[in-house]
């Protein structure tokens, strides 16, 4: 709700504290968020509210110092602006359970004890990239498992390796490869012309959009700054 109401420019300030504060009370004790106050930790629903926290420019409210008061002197809440790392317990709590969902083949699931699907190669993926964690997972094993997922004939890919391919699932693999920054990687087949990385558009990790239009439309976000290289260097918007 908060990504098309902030494109149509009809978000009130009144609005968004609310929704942060609702948001805060979905957290759980480990580090994920649940659709309501006391649901279930999901990878789906982490996306949404650190996404909605993100539009908001209110990732500092992951961040409290140990006298439980709000630490927000490093923060810039300009638009699209970039948050300084952060170290609190909670937000590190948060990137450890993200980076926790990667499974033995390569893959993510979205909760504890699930299989791996493609489709949580965006959830988690862009959740990682708004807190400045994408460097916490195996990429290489992630772009490969997107990639066995991806139908050879007919080139869509599936939720699993040898399932039907569909648009759902295609959207959000690409999605990944492009978070990883596998598109964006200059490459050669034996010899040939090499593929210019520039003709793959970069994904915006808040609003699932070309990074151009968000850009353009001069769409609000925040995110975590990384000293280190992420999947997404070179990205104006990061």
């Amino acid at each position: 709700g908060l990504a098309q109401l902030q494109a149509l420019d009809r978000v009130a300030p009144t609005m968004l504290d609310k929704a942060v504060e609702y948001i805060l009370q979905c957290r759980n004790l480990d580090g994920g968020f649940g659709c309501v106050p006391g649901a279930e930790s999901h990878a789906g629903q982490v996306f949404t509210c650190v996404g909605a926290l993100a539009i908001a420019q209110a990732l500092d409210r992951l961040r409290t110092d140990s006298t439980g008061d709000d630490d927000n002197s490093n923060i810039d809440s300009s638009a699209t602006a970039t948050a300084p790392s952060l170290l609190d317990k909670d937000e590190q709590l948060l990137g450890w359970w993200l980076a926790e969902r990667q499974v033995d083949s390569g893959g993510l699931n979205g909760r504890p004890e699930k299989q791996a699907d493609v489709c949580y190669s965006w959830w988690i993926l862009s959740s990682l990239s708004i807190l400045g964690k994408v460097s916490w997972i195996n990429g290489d094993k992630l772009a490969s498992y997107i990639l066995k997922c991806q139908d050879e004939d007919d080139g869509g890919i599936a939720d699993r390796p040898n399932d039907m391919a569909d648009v759902f699932h295609t959207f959000f693999g690409i999605a990944g490869l492009s978070l990883l920054g596998h598109l964006h990687r200059a490459k050669s087949d034996a010899g040939d012309a090499t593929t210019s990385a520039a003709a793959f558009r970069r994904i915006d990790p808040i609003y699932a959009l070309p990074t151009d239009v968000c850009q353009r439309l001069k769409l609000p976000g925040q995110v975590i700054a990384t000293t280190s290289e992420s999947a997404n260097d070179g990205d104006d918007r990061l």
